[in-house]
């Protein structure tokens, strides 16, 4: 959220006008809304298969109960006739940049057997709006936050009923801006085996206030500004601290990189230090991963992929 905002004084204002006009709908309980608005898978719609190698590729968007519509991408492994293999298979579910969204299907290059579905933001309004742009896009932003996890579940409940995955074998994986929303979802439904979350951390207003230091020269300013977008952006309520030590006993594995120009440290391992064991923190060279690198990106899926096409651990 904060990438999309570039600050002035007429903005600030407008910003706090808006937080203080609705700080206790701000900083309700969203687990009620969230399953709400989850419901219940009530059409299926699939289109535009494509093969890719030994894999296929289709799309498909679910339709809740609650109005909600999910977009996916399916990439299934086939026989060298081009059929389904019959055997259930191992599913990783998929939530990345807001850029790349179920597109991100297309940067997997060996999926090692595993069954991937790819999810789009259930998010509607203005590409990246700026200044006053940005404060009229506000509630399609939040609705677009407090929507994501529950795309997540919809999803999962979808997939796991689908004869050609194994349920008891389903991995979340959160990469970047992703990360967040998967503490979330693994920590409200216990089917999803592991939780990933792939150059991720917590704080959310560290992570906004980081994020402005160029633009913000000022620290009471960006201080300022930062602690009203983690309000505006549910930061309070969904920051991934606060929900990640649910995901226990089930692994929470975390991969970041050593030299994250957007992530500091310190929430990297405050989100870490809040998640309870099993867990694991693998730190690999690099900068952040960008949508625009699918190379970086394919890397680092295809490191998770490794581990879950892997043997089961005893």
């Amino acid at each position: 959220m904060a990438r999309l905002l570039l600050v002035g004084a007429g903005t600030i204002a407008l910003l706090i006008l808006v937080a203080a006009a609705g700080i206790v709908r701000l900083r309700r309980d969203l687990e009620p809304e969230i399953q709400a608005r989850r419901g219940f898978v009530e059409s299926v719609e699939v289109s535009g298969e494509v093969r890719s190698g030994s894999d296929l590729r289709y799309l498909v968007t679910l339709r809740s109960t609650s109005g909600l519509a999910v977009d996916l991408a399916i990439l299934r492994p086939i026989d060298s006739a081009g059929a389904f293999e019959p055997r259930p298979r191992r599913l990783a579910i998929l939530i990345g940049g807001h850029e790349t969204g179920r597109d991100a299907i297309g940067l997997l290059r060996d999926t090692r057997g595993v069954a991937v579905a790819a999810l789009s933001y259930p998010y509607h309004g203005a590409s990246k709006p700026k200044g006053l742009a940005f404060v009229g896009a506000i509630p399609a932003i939040q609705q677009g936050i407090r929507d994501t996890p529950a795309a997540i579940l919809l999803a999962l409940d979808w997939l796991a009923s689908e004869p050609w995955v194994d349920p008891a074998r389903i991995d979340l994986v959160g990469v970047s801006l992703g990360a967040p929303f998967v503490c979330v979802a693994g920590a409200l439904d216990p089917r999803f085996k592991r939780v990933w979350s792939l150059h991720g951390a917590g704080d959310p207003r560290l992570l906004i206030e980081h994020s402005l230091r160029r633009k913000v020269r000022s620290d009471p300013l960006r201080a300022m500004a930062s602690s009203i977008v983690s309000l505006l952006a549910y930061g309070d309520r969904l920051a991934p601290e606060k929900w990640v030590a649910r995901i226990a006993p089930r692994p929470f594995l975390m991969v970041n990189a050593s030299d994250d120009e957007r992530l500091p440290r310190e929430a990297v391992l405050t989100l870490y230090e809040s998640a309870r064991e099993p867990k694991e923190l693998l730190w690999t060279e690099g900068r952040h991963v960008r949508p625009r690198n699918g190379d970086a990106v394919a890397s680092l899926v295809d490191l998770v992929l490794a581990r879950i096409a892997g043997p089961e651990p005893r």
